[in-house]
């Protein structure tokens, strides 16, 4: 008698279990987007610039004021046949940021930076074949400050009616030079 009722038990625990999964069309994941806040004040004036990652993106302004720029390098390399191992002709001056893209001539959109040794060599994320002497441009980390940045201007104080669309796959910086600083989304083009 006992062994049927914990069979009972099983089959109901089952179809309760069966009555709480989602229906056909309702697998997929919803993702929600958290705003970013820039900030726009220290004790010693503007704050550091915030790092919104890699473009493409859109920017939806929330509220307040802020500075929208790029950060990138560039420099000429070559890899000796398909390798991930793409070698500098010189040092450069702004270097390329672990998973940042990089681009040029023989290396496929998307490709990152997987490493930068500091000097002359960089290792893609996978094996290309970039002839000598190609020039080449990657994303660089955001600078600690916003002075001298090349900015596109946005009204202060008013949030934007429609999304920015930044197409760049340079790395996207943002800053704001005072208080109260800003309240942005960022989402993939196309994302909402």
């Amino acid at each position: 008698m006992q062994w049927k009722n914990i069979k009972t038990a099983v089959v109901a625990a089952f179809v309760a279990l069966g009555l709480m999964l989602p229906t056909e069309g309702s697998l997929g994941q919803v993702v929600t987007q958290l705003p970013v806040y820039i900030d726009g004040s220290t004790s010693g004036g503007a704050a550091a610039p915030t790092d919104l990652g890699n473009g493409p993106i859109e920017i939806r302004i929330l509220q307040g004021n802020l500075l929208l720029f790029t950060s990138q390098g560039a420099g000429v390399g070559s890899t000796s046949g398909s390798s991930t191992a793409l070698t500098l002709t010189a040092v450069p001056t702004i270097a390329p940021c672990v998973g940042c893209i990089i681009s040029g001539t023989g290396i496929t959109s998307g490709t990152t930076v997987s490493a930068y040794n500091g000097v002359t060599s960089i290792t893609l994320s996978a094996a290309m074949t970039v002839a000598a002497s190609t020039p080449v441009a990657w994303g660089a980390a955001c600078p600690s400050s916003t002075a001298g940045q090349r900015v596109i201007p946005l009204q202060p104080g008013q949030p934007s009616a429609a999304d920015i669309p930044l197409y760049t796959q340079a790395r996207i910086c943002a800053g704001a030079q005072n208080t109260p600083g800003a309240t942005v989304i960022p989402f993939a083009i196309g994302a909402h």
